[in-house]
């Protein structure tokens, strides 16, 4: 809101002046916004799901909800000469609208309807004072609340914009976490580690080792590998040793 700075000190006192008279039926005129808002824009209706009609025709949470409205407009005014206070409330507001648009199907244009159902009616209620009455005077002061609310509803989109992006990263987040999860090899089909263990187990048993001994020995006596001459005292223990060994299996 920092450029609400470039407002001369006469643009000040005149937006000061007319929220003296906007002041006065202010319930009236924020409500008058708001049922006029839904008129123009029907769609709008769905994001205030909690207004609820009385016998007359009249809503006490729609005349909340637009006096709430009427509260920020009230802080532009008395912080006008230090704008950029008036930031972190329009950074909330804007992720407020953001929140909006997932759970209630808010839309930016909505801003230029509210926009227009201001100027509107607050044309009507200046027009109907004394100090307003002339149509110079009155048509400055509503190009001054047009600047305002364009100013506003700018710094108020900083906030919406930053909401989306989070919701949208956070979104993408969540989507590769399911994915990586999806594609584990822990969830996937593991009939191969179940099968390992088999194979090992065939490598390693004796029988094989067995048969393939008996085959060198029966090459051995076929190649008269028994009756080779043999020397020295280790002969005995030679021929006991494999004796053993081949009687065991």
């Amino acid at each position: 809101m920092e450029a609400l700075d470039k407002l001369t000190i006469d643009e000040k006192d005149l937006l000061r002046k007319s929220w003296k008279v906007l002041e006065k039926s202010l319930n009236n005129t924020a409500y008058n916004i708001f049922e006029m808002i839904i008129n123009q824009s029907p769609d709008t209706k769905a994001l205030f799901p909690f207004i609820k009609m009385n016998q007359g025709g009249r809503s006490r949470e729609m005349e909340f909800h637009a006096l709430r409205f009427m509260q920020v407009l009230e802080s532009v005014v008395k912080t006008l000469d230090n704008p950029e206070s008036l930031n972190p409330l329009c950074d909330n507001l804007g992720r407020v609208h953001g929140r909006l648009s997932e759970s209630r199907g808010f839309r930016t244009h909505h801003w230029a309807v509210f926009i227009e159902c201001t100027l509107y009616h607050f044309r009507r209620v200046l027009s109907q004072d004394s100090a307003f009455h002339r149509m110079e005077p009155l048509d400055k002061v509503i190009i001054l609340w047009r600047t305002i609310l364009r100013l506003l509803i700018k710094q108020m989109k900083r906030g919406f914009n930053t909401d989306i992006r989070n919701r949208a990263a956070s979104r993408e987040i969540e989507d590769t976490q399911k994915a990586s999860t999806s594609s584990s090899p822990v969830s996937s089909d593991n009939s191969s580690l179940i099968a390992l263990p088999q194979t090992i187990t065939q490598s390693i048993t004796l029988p094989n080792i067995s048969n393939n001994y008996k085959s060198l020995e029966a090459a051995r006596v076929t190649n008269g590998d028994r009756n080779q001459s043999s020397t020295g005292i280790f002969r005995p223990l030679k021929d006991f040793a494999r004796r053993k060994f081949i009687s065991h299996f």
